[in-house]
């Protein structure tokens, strides 16, 4: 093997392994960007209208009873129960669009600590207590 031979094969060896590396960068490329691009398991379904089941809660501990709890109904408007007993569920059906906002309130006298939670579909969305006579919250579909 003359000198021309031996660097004809270094630079053949060298495109081979370099032609190499460029495939399997490819194909790395591709698996990657096909797996950024499928659908987690844990999406929820952002489509809308859609129809869910929201429950309202109102519990404390201090109290067995409130003067009032008003809370969004199936048609848009508000519900009043008054002197409900605690602690206190509703729920509804209701067929919601992006942005809709559901709202839960109460009154007592005097004040107590009282519990709302909202709950979509089963699960919790919105939590909190109050320590006053009177507090509302709001929960927005997002």
């Amino acid at each position: 093997m003359n000198l021309k031979t031996i660097i004809l094969n270094i630079t053949y060896l060298k495109l081979k392994k370099m032609k190499l590396l460029k495939t399997s960068l490819f194909i790395g490329l591709i698996v990657l960007l096909v797996a950024s691009c499928r659908k987690s398991d844990s999406d929820t379904d952002n489509t809308y209208p859609k129809q869910v089941s929201i429950t309202y809660r109102v519990s404390s501990t201090t109290t067995n009873s409130l003067v009032s709890i008003t809370y969004d109904n199936e048609t848009g408007g508000q519900t009043t129960a008054n002197n409900p007993t605690l602690p206190f569920t509703k729920t509804i059906t209701k067929t919601v669009n992006k942005n809709n906002i559901v709202t839960l309130g109460y009154f007592v006298n005097p004040a107590h600590t009282v519990k709302l939670e909202i709950l979509v579909n089963n699960t919790v969305v919105k939590s909190q207590e109050y320590t006053s006579p009177n507090a509302a919250m709001s929960y927005t579909f997002q």
